[in-house]
């Protein structure tokens, strides 16, 4: 697919804007840069809680925590500029791609500008609903307030980024953001080594999370694709598709929002920021794993997007049953490997206090629940893609706005039934309901793709795979106790091993052909 879709003799814009990245070369670079995110949060974690204590720590979580439902002021227009780009490009239209750039980019401006005068309102009154702790009130004000900014500014700054996405050019998207994550990383580290306050600490972390946005409008100026933002202007048809598209992904984005990033406000608010900190210990692991599923899907919209535009359906057909079988089987190896080793892994990474006390009070049970919700939520990873990617909204805006108010509420009650893991089991429980019995009955029929064909061709390779990890790391422990990094280490990779050996047997010629291709052109 890559290149295919490239326009020619149309307008001005440089031809290397549109020599797009195949689909998996997208995914190898957008699993790159989640590594990178993983590697730094994973050094940078319990050296934050070492230095700055739980409370420190927690209230930065939930600083970021409550900035990310700051970002809906984006109205969901960031979606749907990938969207409209996409169809843009796989047209060759060139005029039209600035068009949809222009009045996504002023839209945007006047949201941001919105956004940055209720900065420092909303953080007073969010200061009032968290139980603060031994932290001073204003420095925790003056550090929400700093996240709400951020992100108003983010609202326009990463425009770019959702236009190289949607041109598919995935190699300079991914080289930008792994950038910003470093610096990012470093500036914290060099924040606490120096001794600054928590209010630098935020400032720091705030300073590399922009770094992108300028690399990405540099290259696209560059390549004079939004070289004509001025003068100001609006144009209705096209403000029209871009808010219609855009007021479906926004409820879509507010639900995953609220059933994602309400856990940790309804823990801070019952019982403290330190208990947050055991909960978000604990979900790492497998939250992280269901991100790195994420991150390699996320890519594919674009992909399935210019094959409806072109017309193809069968290869849109094919497509989704490859790529959902490789996306299902590295979710399974992933998250078997973490519901088997998370508890030695929390014990070395934190050590024992976060697995003492408590059954529903301990990180290792918040991690195998939220371990067990994750292996059923990646079974949509790639049917929520082409989903997106088609323009079919309608039903999985629904279901995602009803799962959000069962996580809400659910988690509300079970915050005081049980504990902390109540709310991951909460967790588990709509995974269920959104997964398979809504949003991948869906995707199919839609698709028409039979569901023996999908179960066959899909999910059977991945349980192989998951089982095969699962038991072989379970056999590890029992045979071997992992008490130091280097046994941790072998037994991942022992487990891994034995998992991926299982999806090659399960695999086809065209998945091993596939693997050969990438060898030779990774970006191919």
């Amino acid at each position: 697919m890559a290149g295919a879709d490239r326009p020619h003799g149309a307008g001005s814009a440089s031809p290397e804007a549109f020599r797009s990245v195949g689909a998996g070369g997208g995914a190898l670079l957008s699993g790159l840069h989640f590594g990178v995110t993983v590697l730094v949060t994973f050094f940078l974690a319990p050296y934050m809680l070492r230095r700055l204590g739980d409370t420190s720590y927690g209230l930065l979580s939930v600083a970021w925590e409550l900035s990310g439902y700051f970002g809906l002021l984006d109205f969901g227009l960031r979606n749907a500029i990938g969207y409209y780009v996409a169809r843009a490009a796989a047209s060759g239209e060139q005029s039209g791609l600035r068009t949809v750039i222009r009045n996504a980019f002023w839209l945007l401006c006047g949201i941001t500008g919105i956004g940055l005068l209720a900065s420092w309102p909303l953080a007073a009154l969010a200061v009032r609903w968290i139980r603060t702790g031994p932290l001073d009130e204003s420095t925790v004000r003056s550090v929400l307030c700093l996240s709400f900014a951020v992100l108003a500014l983010n609202l326009t700054g990463t425009l770019a980024g959702s236009v190289l996405s949607g041109l598919r050019r995935y190699d300079w998207l991914a080289a930008t953001n792994i950038a910003g994550t470093l610096a990012s990383g470093l500036f914290v580290f060099a924040a606490i080594e120096a001794g600054a306050g928590l209010l630098f600490v935020a400032l720091a972390q705030a300073a590399g999370t922009m770094l992108p946005w300028v690399a990405q409008q540099f290259i696209l100026h560059r390549w004079k694709v939004i070289s004509d933002l001025w003068p100001p202007a609006l144009d209705k048809p096209v403000v029209k598709q871009l808010t219609s598209y855009g007021s479906a992904n926004l409820l879509m984005r507010v639900s995953e929002l609220l059933a994602f990033q309400t856990d940790q406000l309804v823990i801070v608010q019952h019982s403290g920021p330190a208990a947050v900190a055991r909960y978000h210990i604990g979900r790492y692991l497998a939250l992280h794993a269901r991100r790195l599923t994420a991150a390699l899907s996320a890519v594919l919209a674009p992909y399935f997007t210019a094959l409806s535009a072109s017309g193809q359906k069968e290869e849109s057909r094919t497509f989704f049953l490859r790529v959902n079988r490789w996306t299902c089987s590295l979710a399974f190896l992933l998250l078997g490997g973490v519901t088997a080793l998370g508890q030695p892994f929390l014990a070395l990474w934190v050590g024992p206090r976060y697995l003492s006390g408590g059954v529903w009070e301990r990180s290792d049970t918040v991690l195998l629940l939220y371990g067990a919700a994750m292996i059923l939520r990646s079974l949509m990873a790639v049917p929520y893609q082409y989903l997106l990617g088609t323009r079919r909204l309608r039903v999985p805006t629904a279901a995602l706005a009803v799962e959000a108010l069962f996580i809400v509420a659910g988690g509300v009650f079970a915050i005081r039934w049980k504990g902390l893991a109540a709310v991951a089991l909460v967790k588990l429980a709509s995974s269920i309901g959104i997964a398979v019995f809504t949003l991948v009955p869906y995707a199919l029929r839609e698709s028409g793709i039979p569901v023996r064909e999908y179960l066959l061709r899909s999910i059977v390779p991945a349980l192989l795979t998951g089982a095969a990890t699962g038991v072989i790391a379970l056999l590890f422990r029992h045979a071997m106790p992992v008490s130091s990094w280097a046994q941790l280490f072998l037994a991942a990779s022992v487990s891994a091993a034995a998992g991926a050996a299982a999806f090659l047997a399960m695999s086809t010629a065209e998945d091993r052909e596939f693997l050969r291709r990438k060898l030779r052109t990774p970006l191919g």
